[in-house]
């Protein structure tokens, strides 16, 4: 046992229960204990790494294992702390029982050793694949996101991001980049006052001035090198900042932030200089990617440039070359505005001839073009005398500039155009106020001189090529420019035309050189006169010495006639004398001359029948309260009468006549675009067989109308007036192309089943759905119509007719297809039309108009009830019925007096009865001041007008309903009764 307490190693015996039975002095070092306190620890102290049942069932393993059991594990200490321990243990017996030797060596020093190894070799792995990260960026963002990546990798407790650095700003720093999102907002806050109050702080002074890094353990410590009141104000724990420095010059600031409640560990040398080896590297990356840049850069003016003289070389135009050399100035160097002064060596000045749009913002086209004296300024002077081209970066200090209390620069360039010692014009280049400052490099600066020096080379040749034109300029000008087409005829061949005659003859000028004048004509004038005939003889009239003015038609190349007026006119050109023959077109004069003669027409006729329509409306409006007397009057005397009484058959007759009345008053109310449209079960055959009385005298006694009627015909479903729109329309279409002659018109209705071929064959019909269709056929014996005419009838205002009636076969295609109908059309020139409407057939009944009476019993009523019309026979059938039933009624011929009874009577009157249109006070008039006396007022209004059309000005006014004139005893009744129980 003396060896055992001279080792080195910790040695311990246990028994099989796992007590301690020895142990040397280093065993006892090892736990911090003595051997007193041996007991105190067993199988689990000495495999504290494992939980307490697999560390007893490690050592039971020992006991039965042959050989010995080596491993790194954890030693609990008696004070709490662990101790790595490489251990191994073996097992024996003896004659008291079995036992288990253990020994182990101290593995914190070991273990210290292979961590920082590790961490050697994890921070060198960071640094290699860095450098490598950065050699492969392309981009200033590329190289921030590498350099970020790593910085976290290498200290990931802190914030990191880019601070940008200004050129000459040293001790301030610009923005920011790369920022997490995740603490954007914590980390903006303090990152946004980093620049400024850092500023001249030691902080700044390390990194900026000693150019190194600087690390800040405890911001709120260390006030030399942070300010308290940032640290304080954004509980900033730990500041780092690592200057990315290149021969000298830091292009930014790697910067980590600590907050107060984060844990940190604090960094190592070792991690500080593989930071600043990446920022370095970074830096050295930053450099790589603006030479780079530059190169580009250079490399892109120069193609710029070639392509720049180019195009220059090809203008053939002062304003093209301008254009052009606008164009490229601006894609050289990036200012906004650009502009070309023209210099007057004779007078001295410079004016201003071409500029941008953007330049008029800053100033009138007057002060653009004002002359400015080159004598006058220094720059000028440099400019137009000396030939030399000036580039300010920054114009606010400079004295030199012309009228810069005008004109506000803030970069300038001017760059005189010489060619041989001659200052051509001058091209300036700028920006302007809130566009501020432009940063224009002396390679782009440059690379303007040249393109100025071969604009002004161009524009030398330009204007000596304008000079040697301009003669021949203004022998053609009037010629070419002439907007009259004009031939030069030698010999009655054409040796020249000008452009209009080309755009004229759709000819090209080669072609018509050589050709003969009459070529250019149809065969035969208007006149019949042959072309060739006539041709010669005008010619030989010109040729003579009389002028020649005349009309002819010319047949163009695209085949259009041409209507045209010559003037043909003699001129001597040298021993040959030459026709000048000025060919004025006249078709389009013609063309809308007539035209607006048949607008005139159309629009005389389209009045007259609006003038129709209004007196058809007004007739009806009357005629609807004259029938209100005798509907009225025959419905109350039917209700008083006895049922077996002699006149009640009389009664019902005048009812049925008045009723028919009414219906014919609804067609005149159609007529006039005030009816009623609802749509419901129709019969056709029933709709035509009422409108024959209409449609014989609508049409002339020399027209015969012969009915093809079949009965029992499917419903369709449709509105009446349209229909009879439709009926009435087609009627009348026939009798016009019938026109003073005799001729019949026939009117057939009947059913026919249409498939998808049917319909495509149509003129309308392509989109309705085959199967079962009623149709009404309109065939008449007229003039008949060509597949061109056919093809155009349904167009808006088309007419082939010098008068019409206003109601266009448009509106009969607008009412077909609202009824999801189709239509067939078949004409033949001189023996007449057939129109053929179809409409979808209904599985419902026709309707049946029912006459209006009293035969259904109605409840009493009771109360006041006000009358408003200024018709009398109105007041008294409305008067007689609501008596009869029990009503107290009081009467007012206008809208003003029903507003006094109003006010008079107060809420004593329980409904009001209200016409439309009244003398004095109409009823809207009328309706607003009743219901601002009593706005629980209930009105009923009554029109002879369609209800659409009455109610549009009610619209949300709380109107109790509707009663349509001209109406029975029994609807009144049912109206009043339903408004007073609501």
């Amino acid at each position: 046992m003396g060896l055992l307490e001279k080792a080195s190693l910790a040695f311990y015996i246990m028994d099989r229960e796992g007590h301690l039975l020895h142990a040397n002095g280093r065993f006892l070092d090892c736990l911090g204990t003595t051997v007193d306190g041996l007991a105190d620890f067993d199988m689990e102290h000495l495999r504290h790494d494992l939980p307490s049942e697999e560390a007893r069932e490690w050592f039971r393993r020992a006991f039965d294992r042959p050989g010995d059991v080596s491993e790194v594990g954890l030693w609990l200490r008696a004070d709490g702390t662990t101790l790595p321990v490489r251990m191994a243990v073996v097992g024996f017996h003896t004659e008291v029982g079995d036992r288990l030797l253990g020994w182990g060596r101290d593995h914190s020093e070991e273990k210290l050793v292979l961590d920082r190894l590790k961490e050697s070799a994890e921070h060198q792995r960071h640094l290699a694949e860095g450098i490598y990260a950065l050699s492969l960026t392309r981009s200033r963002e590329e190289v921030f996101q590498v350099l970020m990546g790593r910085a976290g990798a290498i200290l990931p407790g802190l914030h990191w991001f880019i601070g940008h650095i200004g050129p000459g700003e040293a001790q301030r720093l610009g923005a920011m980049s790369g920022v997490a999102p995740a603490i954007r907002e914590r980390v903006s806050a303090a990152v946004q006052q980093l620049g400024s109050p850092l500023a001249g702080t030691g902080f700044s002074k390390e990194i900026h001035d000693h150019r190194r890094l600087c690390f800040v353990a405890d911001a709120a410590a260390s006030a030399e090198l942070v300010p308290l009141e940032l640290a304080e104000s954004h509980r900033l724990k730990s500041l780092l900042g690592v200057p990315l420095l290149f021969e000298g010059h830091i292009t930014g600031v790697l910067f980590g932030l600590g907050f107060q409640d984060e844990a940190f560990p604090i960094p190592r040398e070792s991690q500080f200089a593989i930071l600043q080896n990446l920022a370095r590297i970074a830096a050295l990356a930053l450099d790589r990617i603006q030479a780079e840049a530059r190169l580009e850069v250079s490399a892109s003016l120069a193609r710029n440039l070639a392509a720049a003289v180019k195009d220059l070389a090809g203008a053939t135009r002062e304003d093209d070359l301008v254009s052009t050399l606008f164009r490229w100035a601006a894609q050289l160097a990036p200012l906004q505005e650009w502009w070309f002064n023209r210099f007057d060596a004779g007078e001295g000045v410079s004016s201003t001839q071409y500029w941008t749009a953007g330049l008029r913002v800053f100033g009138s086209e007057e002060e653009i073009r004002r002359p400015v004296a080159v004598n006058r300024s220094p720059l000028l002077e440099a400019m137009y005398l000396q030939h030399r081209s000036i580039h300010i970066p920054r114009c606010e200090s400079h004295p030199d500039l012309p009228d810069s209390d005008l004109w506000p620069f803030r970069t300038f360039v001017g760059l005189p155009m010489v060619h041989e010692g001659e200052v051509l014009g001058c091209l300036g280049g700028a920006s302007f106020g809130p566009q501020g400052h432009v940063s224009i490099s002396d390679d782009q600066f440059g690379a303007l001189e040249s393109l100025a020096e071969a604009a002004g080379l161009v524009m030398n040749r330009v204007h000596a090529r304008s000079a040697l034109e301009a003669q021949e300029t203004r022998f053609r000008l009037l010629f070419e420019q002439s907007p009259d087409p004009i031939l030069l005829l030698a010999g009655g061949a054409i040796v020249d035309a000008n452009a209009a005659a080309s755009e004229l003859f759709g000819l090209d000028r080669s072609e018509m050189a050589g050709c003969l004048m009459c070529a250019l004509c149809p065969e035969c004038q208007a006149d019949g006169m042959p072309s060739t005939e006539g041709c010669q003889a005008h010619m030989e009239a010109a040729l003579s010495g009389v002028h020649q003015r005349f009309e002819w038609t010319f047949l163009c190349a695209n085949g259009r006639v041409a209507l045209c007026q010559v003037n043909l006119t003699r001129l001597d050109h040298g021993n040959q004398p030459i026709l000048h023959a000025i060919v004025r077109d006249m078709t389009a004069q013609r063309q809308a001359e007539a035209e607006r003669a048949a607008l005139e027409r159309q629009l005389f006729q389209a009045q007259k029948m609006e003038s129709l329509g209004v007196l058809a409306g007004g007739i009806a409006h009357d005629f609807n309260n004259l029938l209100m007397g005798v509907l009225g009057h025959a419905g109350l005397a039917l209700e008083q009468l006895s049922p077996l009484h002699p006149a009640k058959r009389n009664l019902e007759a005048i009812q049925k006549a008045g009723q028919r009345a009414a219906d014919l008053t609804r067609q005149m109310l159609a007529y006039s675009g005030r009816g009623q449209f609802v749509v419901r079960p129709l019969d056709l055959t029933a709709q035509v067989a009422e409108m024959l009385h209409l449609l014989e005298v609508s049409i002339p006694k020399s027209v015969l109308l012969n009915l093809d009627l079949h009965k029992g015909l499917p419903a369709i479903s449709a509105d009446a007036t349209q229909i009879q729109q439709v009926i009435m329309n087609l009627v009348i279409n026939a009798a016009e192309a019938i026109g003073e002659a005799s001729g019949a018109i026939t009117l057939s209705t009947g059913a026919q089943r249409l498939d998808t071929a049917d319909l495509e064959r149509m003129m309308m019909g392509g989109q309705v759905a085959p199967g079962l269709f009623v149709y009404l056929q309109v065939q008449d014996t007229g003039c008949g119509m060509d597949a061109d005419t056919v093809s155009r009838i349904f167009e808006p205002f088309f007419t082939t007719k010098f008068t019409g009636r206003g109601l266009g076969l448009s509106a009969i295609m607008g009412i077909v297809r609202g009824h999801q109908g189709a239509l067939e059309v078949d004409s033949v020139v001189g023996q007449g039309t057939a129109f053929k409407v179809f409409f979808p057939a209904q599985a419902l009944a026709a309707e049946t108009a029912a006459l209006p009476g009293l035969d259904v019993p109605v409840q009493l009523g009771q109360g006041m009830i006000l009358v408003v019309d200024d018709d009398e026979t109105v007041r008294a059938v409305a008067r007689q019925a609501l008596e009869w039933k029990g009503f107290q009624v009081v009467e007012a011929a206008d809208g003003r007096v029903a507003v006094d009874l109003v006010q008079e009577h107060g809420g004593a009157i329980g409904l009001v009865l209200l016409d439309m249109t009244m003398p004095h006070l109409g009823g809207e008039g009328a309706y607003m001041e009743m219901r601002s006396l009593q706005p629980e007022l209930k009105v009923i209004l009554s029109s002879g007008y369609n209800e659409a059309e009455a109610l549009s000005r009610f619209q949300g006014k709380g109107l109790r309903g509707f009663l349509q004139k001209p109406y029975g005893p029994r609807d009144l009744i049912s109206k009043v009764l339903k408004a007073l129980e609501d």
